[in-house]
């Protein structure tokens, strides 16, 4: 993306609030005449760059149209989003979808904050472990943009400097040479973090090496993602939350708990999050300040939750009837429940909340784990241990070993992670991966092709850049 259309979007972007533990200076305009020159410097244009990967309005409702709309999950039926939500839903999305434009610009622009930051840090003087961990935490937030923009779109042009002009029309790199790029960009931050921060949720050994183990999954490569998650286990800061109830993790005063790798966060003191506005079914009875309720119609199908051991304790999160202003009990009907699983907090308001979007969770880590294993070994007794370090926390029975195959293991581990990891955006990847993202879609009934398993780049991009080749399909 060129630098002066990067500028302009960037002080609209500025504007979105970040995690009230990383407070960012917001600076009238970017040059060297009020920049790169102090610490403060350093710290206020990292600061910003995570701005790009933390809370702002509606970041959530995205991430579940292309990760959990694209599935079996989550519909959506109402309002004027309907309009985004269905193509998704019906596998009719084309290269206009606004919502693909939106990441797009979204992730390209921290790319282009952490690239200011690695370009000029190093000529600051300031602490030197201080100044490797601000270009290290930069180097992070660069390759977890290019992580997410791979996973929608497979290799994009690897943007790696600040210093780029409107002519500069980048290609898009072999498929080797981009994947290359972000594990070496995961496996050199991982060396440099530190296992924990003193603010979070900044960048740390575990939520590099986390994501970099997802990116293996992502590309089959179990025994890489065997070793990686080893490494993470070995660390012993993370462990699962084991509270009243499974679902009760995501609440407000959890936040920051050993479970989270890293998420997206939302200011108690400006909340951004407008998932449960909306999700909330007409009618609800609040428990703290009442939000608006939009249009829009988050649902859960009604064969995701009858697929639920009833004594789960992650059906918590799902609302299958509730009482409503007027005191009356409204059960909800065929495929009309609404999940929960980031719930309200006192300091709701508006149609906002702060509850923080968990992007990568120890559970993941572990279920992971278990996947890889059984893809290297077939029917093993450690994974299936994993999958029921996880169960155990949910309040189900464990799985046993008896007669089970490697098809079954995946069976297993791959509905688990239905269970585990609804509305968090990641049934999209896990169906992919697994080989099942398109057949899945055509049982539901759709007319899904194989070239779906990307989505198309967005065609203002294509149409500005006679270099950028659209993928296959569209």
């Amino acid at each position: 993306m060129k630098r002066n259309t990067l500028i302009i979007i960037l002080t609209f972007f500025i504007s979105f609030g970040c995690n009230d533990q990383l407070t960012e200076e917001v600076f009238s305009g970017l040059g060297p005449s009020n920049f790169y020159s102090s610490p403060e410097d350093a710290e206020s244009l990292l600061n910003a760059a995570y701005a790009q990967t933390q809370g702002y309005r509606d970041i959530v409702r995205d991430w579940l149209c292309m990760g959990e709309a694209t599935t079996e999950i989550f519909i959506e039926r109402e309002g004027g989003i309907n309009t985004w939500f269905r193509p998704m839903e019906e596998f009719t999305w084309d290269a206009g979808h606004a919502y693909l434009l939106g990441q797009w610009t979204r992730w390209y622009t921290g790319v282009f904050y952490a690239n200011t930051v690695i370009d000029n840090v190093p000529d600051i003087e300031m602490n030197e472990e201080r100044k490797e961990q601000v270009i290290a935490e930069a180097r992070f937030i660069r390759a977890l943009c290019y992580y997410w923009m791979y996973d929608f779109w497979g290799p994009v042009p690897l943007i790696t400097t600040s210093n780029t002009t409107p002519q500069d029309r980048p290609s898009r790199p072999t498929d080797d040479e981009f994947v290359k790029f972000v594990e070496d960009e995961f496996i050199a931050v991982s060396e440099i973090l530190p296992t924990q921060q003193v603010q979070f949720p900044r960048a740390t050994k575990g939520a590099a090496l986390g994501f970099l183990t997802r990116f293996y999954m992502n590309n089959h490569k179990w025994e890489l993602a065997e070793q990686t998650s080893q490494d993470i286990i070995d660390l012993g800061v993370y462990d699962l939350f084991d509270g009243a109830s499974r679902a009760d993790l995501f609440e407000v005063g959890n936040e920051g708990d050993n479970e989270f790798l890293y998420v997206v966060p939302y200011s108690s003191a400006n909340p951004q999050n407008t998932y449960l506005s909306h999700a909330a079914p007409d009618g609800y009875q609040w428990e703290f300040s009442p939000l608006t309720n939009f249009a829009a119609d988050f649902h859960v199908t009604s064969s995701f939750v009858n697929s639920f051991d009833p004594a789960d304790e992650r059906l918590d999160a799902i609302i299958l009837e509730f009482e409503d202003v007027e005191g009356n009990t409204v059960v909800l009907g065929q495929d009309k429940g609404c999940s929960f699983k980031l719930p309200e907090e006192p300091n709701q308001s508006g149609d906002r909340t702060s509850i923080d979007f968990p992007l990568l969770r120890y559970a993941d880590i572990l279920l992971l784990r278990a996947e890889a294993l059984n893809e290297i070994n077939g029917p093993n007794q450690e994974s299936i241990d994993l999958i029921n370090e996880v169960r155990g926390v949910a309040g189900i029975t464990d799985l046993d070993l008896t007669g089970q195959t490697q098809q079954s293991i995946r069976d297993a581990i791959i509905q688990e992670r239905a269970w585990e990891f609804h509305t968090e955006g990641l049934r999209r990847q896990d169906l992919i991966r697994q080989g099942r993202f398109i057949s899945d879609a055509v049982a539901r009934g759709w007319n899904a092709k194989d070239y779906q398993v990307l989505f198309p780049i967005p065609q203002v991009e294509i149409d500005a850049n006679p270099n950028l080749e659209q993928n296959d399909g569209y």
